[in-house]
């Protein structure tokens, strides 16, 4: 959890020169699948709401497609409450249905920017932060799509299995695509215990 802690103050209590949040809605995405995106959003979601005591929301990239912009009041009656206070969720699944959305929200979301802005700036008037758990690049352009238009994203990166050129290719397509890069979420780190140690324990 340590990680964690650092993650929260390095990056989503960083202030500008006016002393706001600068990394308020932030996308988490990796170079192939597999590598514990959505786990570390979840993770992540639930300690910056515990220790931060804001409004956090945990969003599917997927989910944010079916969500209006229309009325930003309504965006959080959209949400599913958790059991920490101030940590919702907006799955994949909409209305308790799988792969649910609305067709015309999501062919809006799909074909227009300003829409896709309008619907963040929603999200920001209504939460204090805002994850979003996109699939890996190699899978998904959500990651991208959304890269111009959120605060920042990170890569989260499998220990022991993502290669460095798979790392570097990932954050050169994030910058090319206008986004600002935060860094790598290193996840499943191990710490073996050496023979030796071990023996004396």
């Amino acid at each position: 959890m340590e990680l964690y802690l650092e993650l929260i103050r390095t990056v989503f209590q960083a202030v500008d020169g006016e002393g706001k949040l600068r990394n308020r809605i932030v996308a988490f995405t990796s170079s192939s699948p597999g590598e514990g995106v959505t786990s570390v959003v979840n993770t992540l979601a639930k300690e910056i709401a515990s220790h931060t005591q804001k409004r956090v929301l945990a969003v599917d990239s997927t989910g944010l497609q079916s969500i209006s912009a229309a009325d930003p009041q309504q965006i959080a009656a959209q949400c599913f409450e958790t059991q920490l206070d101030n940590l919702l969720t907006l799955p994949a699944a909409v209305g308790g249905i799988v792969g649910y959305h609305r067709p015309a929200a999501t062919s809006l979301w799909q074909a227009d920017p300003e829409y896709r802005l309008s619907c963040l700036k929603a999200l920001r008037w209504n939460f204090d932060y805002v994850l979003i758990d996109c699939p890996s690049l190699k899978v998904s352009a959500a990651a991208t799509m959304l890269a111009p238009i959120v605060d920042g994203v990170a890569v989260v990166v499998e220990a022991g299995r993502t290669r460095r050129d798979q790392i570097h290719r990932t954050r050169g397509m994030l910058e090319q695509a206008g986004g600002s890069f935060l860094g790598f979420v290193l996840n499943q780190r191990r710490y073996p215990v050496p023979d030796w140690l071990y023996r004396r324990l």
